[in-house]
């Protein structure tokens, strides 16, 4: 920028800056220097938030040849809201190396060990919210939606389907799962009707979806485990191929384009036949929908959608009463921690599937 670089972007300190201006008590102790990452001092009600968010992503394919894929990344958002440069420590929770794959901490913070599962951090914090931590990690108490999915094209446009779905196996309070939906896409394929009874839930259809809310808004589940089950009908609408012309019209077509090339009878060759009707073929395709790639013929899957509140999966926690502030001070300390789906794939039993291979180690 022709100006300098923005140190901070927060909506509400600029316009208090813009209204006040700096003033003499913005200027830090002679004797602390101040970091790059807090060009001025903050003024008014002191508190720290302190926010876990995870994302866990997930393919579920119920097979013995393939296993489940799940794996979580998560990160610690703060917010300092502190008067001049104070020092915030805590002990951190849940930083075994055995379930965390992936660290990375913000420029301020100070580890003095890491791979030790419960170690003191400590960090200057900056002004407004930042990422204190990012991981990745393994979800130690198993998938919070495990079980089958399954689709089978009974005729052209008729489909059998079939949910046996556990949530929240081996999950303890407080950890609430808040809601709870599958959806089952069918982008290149129009919905003409459903019919099937859930165990648990309420259905609804769109023109290329079945949604399945097994978990609505309001009625969390917390402290106990349920199945669902879902067997069904799908019914589409008729499938339009696309009508290529006659054979003797692209017959005609080649022979016509052929008559207006210069070549030599004795020099012409299969390969250029072949590589004359790819490049007809290719011409005449209409472009591929590639927004969902492999929901069509074969592969078939479920995409679920959830929110779980009260801990994390990967066993990160924040002692609240542990904080501590130097120079001490009288600020309330709040947490949060929220769980919510990322990619959470439920495989066609049934269909076709991609999946990683491992690498094999010579």
């Amino acid at each position: 920028m022709p100006f300098g670089t923005l140190l901070d972007l927060s909506f509400p300190n600029v316009i208090s800056i813009k209204v006040n201006g700096f003033s003499s008590s913005d200027l830090p102790p002679s004797d602390l220097k101040q970091p790059a990452w807090k060009p001025y001092l903050y003024k008014g009600r002191q508190r720290i938030l302190f926010s876990i968010h995870e994302t866990v992503h997930a393919a579920m394919y119920d097979r013995d040849e393939i296993p489940d894929s799940i794996s979580i990344s998560g990160q610690i958002n703060c917010r300092a809201e502190l008067e001049g440069l104070p020092d915030v420590s805590f002990p951190l929770i849940g930083l075994n190396s055995d379930k965390i794959e992936v660290l990375s901490f913000h420029p301020c913070v100070q580890v003095p060990e890491q791979g030790v599962d419960k170690q003191a951090v400590m960090f200057s914090p900056p002004l407004g919210n930042f990422a204190l931590m990012r991981y990745q990690a393994i979800c130690g108490i198993g998938p919070p939606i495990k079980g089958f999915y399954q689709l089978s094209m009974v005729s052209e446009d008729k489909g059998d389907f079939l949910f046996k779905l556990r949530l929240m196996d081996g999950y303890k309070s407080p950890l609430t799962m808040e809601f709870c939906t599958v959806t089952m896409p069918f982008p290149r394929r129009r919905v003409v009707s459903f019919d099937g009874t859930p165990s648990v839930g309420i259905v609804s259809t769109t023109e290329h979806s079945v949604e399945w809310k097994i978990i609505v808004g309001g009625r969390g589940l917390s402290g106990k485990s349920i199945e669902a089950t879902f067997p069904g009908k799908v019914q589409f609408a008729p499938w339009k191929p696309q009508i290529s012309p006659p054979s003797s019209l692209a017959f005609e077509s080649i022979t016509d384009e052929d008559s207006d090339m210069e070549t030599d009878g004795n020099n012409y060759s299969m390969v250029n036949v072949e590589e004359f009707l790819m490049e007809k073929m290719s011409k005449d395709l209409h472009p591929a929908n590639l927004e969902e790639p492999f929901c069509w013929h074969a592969y078939n899957y479920a995409k679920v959608s959830f929110k779980i509140v009260g801990a994390s999966l990967s066993g990160m926690l924040i002692d609240q009463k542990s904080v501590s502030i130097y120079p001490a001070v009288k600020a309330p300390v709040e947490s949060s921690t929220q769980v919510t789906s990322g990619e959470y794939i439920l495989w066609n039993t049934l269909g076709r599937c991609p999946s990683a291979v491992p690498v094999t180690k010579v």
